[in-house]
């Protein structure tokens, strides 16, 4: 076991330390840049100059590590410092290993001259220094880098004669980047495990490669360790734990003894492996044999072992930054994917000494768009579907909005919940449709007395441990759920004391030809910018909004509302415009709270729905799915059940942009509940297919520190798997009501 000499946190995702940088205006959090962006970024001298200092003028073997709050790490090999303008003195202005920091589209430099970003206490210049390979947020929410060792008795840096000499682990504080604690990693391994390092839901993997390129002082691939160059390893942790020692793939299995590893590919003269995880497939990419290779190799695999097949050369040769004296290699895949899906590559440069001296633009990254490959054979996902799948056999029947229940009024079915107590509503005396296997409800909590819980659930069911709105002292709050209707009564339990509004918005039944269209979120208005041509509502103003094009077969639409700095308590109503305004709330907007719910509503007159707000608020609407006669995606409900509570148990989480990651298998989209609780500060969850999608700058769920925050959610799965990306730490609840399926 790795003794760590920090503070580690366990119980949350992330680090507890609090950001408190000065966020740049014009930078967007969460935007993974693709490689056209990268490339225009990478041209610019001196990239993430600060006054005083030069900024990125070269560098190579580039590693990108994406941080908890949006931002991205990138470390690199041999590096020097310039603004273009101050070449001629390399010695003086160079790091063995520097830092750019990536905020959307602003880049800072954390590299100084002279100075290691990472082991310069340890570093002897050009005879004992550090080359970062890759890393991850690890168990306890902080960034854990493997580093090579190397040194060259000679004292002459990158040249025959240098060889790594053993493999480092060092642990940076993912918010300020400050270094925690640095010292060799355990394993006692001659492979440099951590070359690369990519998890799935289980494990985190560690491959392994020697990396002996300087063995044999000849100018040519001749200069390889050919016993071990073209040879790539696989050694294996539990999720996150970058502390203990590995276990090793043996050929057949797993062993804890590193001499009985197997080589998992062996190619060319020098084929080290960068490699990542997209849901239902392994990625590896390889520059082969470095400088003197011309091509990059894609593979893919079902699982981190392999088989590894090739499905892809890239001829690099044309793309060398000359046409004499230059190179490329050390392709590396970025751990995201950009916004059309597709994979981004990154290549380093290299020049003859002289060659870059004089143009330092020949010694920065090139970067290339790839699609990610199809799925090999067989799903590969580590664990076993996490969703229920059942066929669905219900489509959608959207009704115009109408009042069920009011506690707050006399000669309802029942009136203010007492605490612990189970209350019944009959849907029968409102006109089931026939075939009726679950009904769309706005739930509202109103005048609790203390904070809490409300669950409803069929009462010819089991009582489930879910949630479905949490009522809050001196707030109404409001949520949207998606029950099953059982024997046509459903019950509701509450922890505290309330009054409960019960609005219907539509049936799931077996008679309705009206499926799912599961569509990428995307922000329809945003009254803040003006975004949708609509700026902050006044007192009883209601606005149209159009969702969907003229033509469109689409007869309803999952909306997000989320209602911004209220000047005052007061309802948000939608309604499908061109029918009179029906007597229900949506949302209920408190002052100076930021509160969202989700809204499925049936689609009015021109494409239109219609907004009204009683008080004055901002509104932000984003649209989630569509609902069209034929799509083949069908509802089941199911029994509610918790799928995850990241409080007592492991939290699965995809490296791509750290979100919590769920397995869907072949479920097209799930209808969830996703709780915030025991955050630690303010922040929204925004849940999107993260496999094959940029973050679409959505939210599903706003809270704050400290108090659980619930809203209703749909969960659309790519790859066969889909992401809840928390902006700030936060544990998160996720409780299943039903799913879509084709």
């Amino acid at each position: 076991m790795l003794m760590v000499c920090t503070v580690l946190f366990s119980a949350v995702v992330f680090s507890s330390a609090a950001d408190s940088r000065e966020v740049k205006a014009a930078c967007v959090r969460g935007i993974k840049l693709d490689a056209a962006q990268l490339n225009a970024s990478f041209s610019r001298p001196g990239l993430g100059a600060v006054a005083g200092m030069d900024g990125f003028g070269g560098g190579d073997y580039q590693h990108a590590y994406p941080l908890p709050d949006g931002r991205v790490l990138w470390l690199f090999q041999d590096t020097y410092f310039s603004n273009d303008n101050d070449l001629n003195n390399p010695p003086n202005n160079a790091a063995h290993n520097a830092a750019l920091v990536q905020d959307g589209t602003c880049w800072t430099s954390l590299g100084r001259q002279g100075l290691d970003f990472v082991g310069d206490a340890q570093t002897i210049d050009s005879s004992r220094w550090f080359w970062p390979l890759d890393g991850e947020i690890g168990f306890d929410g902080l960034l854990w880098i493997y580093f090579a060792e190397m040194v060259n008795p000679a004292g002459t840096g990158a040249n025959p004669g240098a060889l790594p000499v053993k493999n480092w682990l060092a642990i940076l504080d993912p918010n300020t980047l400050q270094q925690l604690y640095f010292a060799p990693a355990p394993t006692t391994s001659p492979m440099l495990y951590g070359w690369s390092v990519v998890s799935n839901d289980q494990h985190s993997y560690l491959y392994g490669h020697c990396y002996r390129q300087f063995l044999n002082p000849v100018a040519g691939p001749g200069q390889f360790d050919s016993n071990c160059m073209p040879y790539d390893y696989l050694a294996r942790v539990p999720l996150g734990h970058f502390d203990v020692r590995p276990e090793y793939w043996n050929g057949s299995g797993w062993s804890s003894r590193p001499g009985d590893a197997a080589a998992i590919v062996g190619r060319g003269r020098a084929n080290p492996m960068s490699v990542q995880w997209f849901g239902d497939v392994y990625v590896s990419v390889t520059k082969i044999d470095d400088w003197w290779g011309g091509v990059i190799y894609v593979d893919s695999a079902p699982a981190p072992q392999g088989p590894w097949t090739n499905v892809r050369t890239i001829p690099v040769v044309q793309d060398r930054k000359c046409n004499d004296g230059c190179g490329n290699y050390s392709a590396f895949l970025m751990p995201w994917l950009d916004g059309n899906g597709d994979m981004t590559i990154g290549l380093s440069n290299g020049a003859d000494y002289h060659l870059w001296l004089a143009n330092g633009s020949l010694y920065r990254p090139t970067f290339y768009s790839v699609p990610v490959p199809a799925m090999t054979a067989g799903r590969s996902a580590a664990s076993p579907t996490l969703f229920p799948e059942i066929e669905g056999d219900a489509g959608f029947l959207a009704v115009d909005p109408v009042r069920l229940l009011d506690t707050r009024e006399p000669g309802q079915s029942f009136g203010r919940m007492e605490p612990g107590s189970v209350s019944m509503l009959d849907l029968n005396a409102t006109g089931v449709p026939d075939g009726t296997t679950a009904v769309v409800l706005n739930l509202t909590a109103a005048h609790p007395d203390e904070n809490g819980w409300i669950r409803a659930y069929p009462c010819s069911e089991p009582e489930p441990a879910t949630s479905n709105v949490n009522p809050v002292v001196g707030q109404a709050r409001t949520n949207s759920a998606v029950v099953p209707i059982g024997d046509g009564r459903l019950c509701f339990r509450t922890l505290t004391e309330v009054d409960l509004v019960v609005d219907l918005n539509g049936w799931l039944t077996t008679t309705s030809v009206v499926g799912l269209v599961p569509i990428a979120s995307r922000r329809l208005i945003d009254t803040r910018s003006g975004l949708g041509g609509s700026g902050r509502l006044g007192i009883g103003q209601a606005i149209e909004i159009p969702v969907v094009t003229a033509g469109s077969t689409t007869t309803a639409v999952t909306l997000n509302i989320t209602a911004v700095d209220p000047a005052n308590p007061g309802f948000v109503t939608a309604w499908p415009c061109g029918v009179p305004q029906p007597f229900v709330s949506n949302l209920n907007p408190q002052r100076a709270v930021t509160q969202p719910n989700l809204v499925t509503v049936r689609v009015g007159v021109g494409g239109r729905v219609c907004l009204f707000s009683s008080q004055i608020t901002d509104l932000i609407v984003d649209v989630t799915a569509e609902y069209q006669p034929g799509a083949p995606a069908r509802y089941a409900a199911l029994s509610p059940q918790r799928l995850l509570d990241s409080r007592g148990q492991d939290s699965p989480r995809h490296q791509s942009n750290l979100s919590y990651v769920f397995a869907m298998g072949d479920v097209v989209a799930a209808q969830v509940n996703l709780t915030a609780t025991e955050a630690q500060g303010s922040g929204f969850l925004t849940a999107y297919p993260c496999l094959t999608a940029q973050n679409p700058g959505t939210s599903n769920v706003n809270y704050v520190r400290n108090r659980a925050s619930a809203n209703a959610s749909l969960l659309t799965g790519s790859r066969g798997y889909s992401c809840v990306w928390p902006s700030t730490p936060t544990h998160l609840v996720v409780d299943i009501f039903g799913v879509w399926t084709n």
